[in-house]
């Protein structure tokens, strides 16, 4: 990789790392999870309209393509958002971060599950074994009471990797002759049209004191976030492929972890540095690097698709 590649990754993994601390200002702040997701779905949207502007000719042209795209802009940002802010309620933004890293873990079951050409090999097994391991871990003195915070907290993070897992084998699956720039566009601005007015009705900002710390975590949030980075991550796929670029996954977690202790002070204690090396380890062998295993790969269904049109990727989710 170039140093500019190397730079892009370094960016990316930084953005979507610190996205947990954006997060739990805001919560800290008062802001309900609908909150924090409309947020960041709506200052996402408005960071994306010059790119929608002038990647008009890449949108879909048929009704059924665009309620795909909403379906997906639901299940694939809209509760995620709000399940990661409600579990950031009960759990520090390190944890969150590495419990995010879970993604991959469902991406592998519900492949196998849509895709039943897909089988899970020994070492896909044993990995999610050693990640499952880690949740373990991370529950650290909550192992015996699963209605502490902790579980409630990471609960609601499996649930929205389990949501962002589904989504992704779905695009994988029936959406690749959609291009990735109409995708994220599509998915950022039905999201933001669902929560922003949703979370107006719940009285979600009613509570919340907004000083120059949350609002700088709200633009972080929304333009950076789920704005540039993923503008940055598919310029990076598209210089080094979806493979190289996955990288990111395993840069977000230490990140998370290291600004919640440098700038919140979270503590970093034997379960959440047993949690991380054994998510980490369990990705890495689900994900088949090299000399760990055979990589679990989606046959997709046949599309009409220009040759100039990559193929989809699903960029890591924070």
């Amino acid at each position: 990789m170039t140093s500019r590649q190397v730079s892009a990754l370094l960016i990316t993994a930084a953005i979507w790392g610190g996205s947990f601390l954006y997060i739990r200002v805001l919560v800290d702040a008062g802001t309900e999870a609908t909150g924090v997701a409309a947020i960041r779905a709506a200052v996402g949207a408005v960071t994306l309209l010059p790119f929608a502007y002038f990647s008009c000719r890449l949108l879909p042209r048929d009704t059924r393509t665009w309620l795909a795209i909403f379906a997906l802009g639901i299940l694939n940002f809209a509760a995620p958002w709000t399940l990661i802010a409600l579990g950031q309620e009960h759990i520090p933004s390190g944890v969150a971060s590495i419990v995010n890293s879970a993604l991959p873990f469902w991406t592998a079951i519900f492949t196998v599950l849509l895709v039943r050409s897909e089988r899970l090999g020994t070492v896909q097994v044993v990995g999610l074994l050693v990640g499952f391991s880690g949740v373990v871990a991370l529950l650290g003195s909550d192992l015996g009471d699963l209605r502490g915070d902790a579980a409630r907290g990471i609960g609601f993070m499996l649930v929205s990797t389990a949501l962002y897992g589904l989504a992704s084998v779905i695009i994988r699956r029936w959406l690749t002759h959609v291009t990735p720039v109409a995708l994220t566009i599509g998915q950022v601005g039905f999201a933001s049209l669902f929560l922003v007015p949703i979370s107006f009705a719940a009285n979600a900002y009613d509570d919340a004191e907004f000083g120059i710390a949350e609002v700088s975590s709200g633009l972080a949030l929304g333009a950076l976030s789920s704005g540039i980075a993923v503008i940055l991550f598919m310029w990076l796929i598209a210089q080094v492929g979806a493979v190289r670029a996955s990288v990111v996954t395993y840069l977000m977690p230490p990140i998370g972890v290291f600004l919640g202790w440098a700038v919140l002070s979270e503590p970093i204690g034997w379960n959440l540095v047993a949690g991380l090396v054994l998510i980490a380890s369990g990705v890495a062998l689900v994900q088949g690097l090299p000399g760990l295993g055979p990589r679990l790969r989606v046959r997709p269904a046949p599309a009409v698709q220009s040759p100039s049109e990559p193929r989809q990727p699903v960029a890591p989710r924070e």
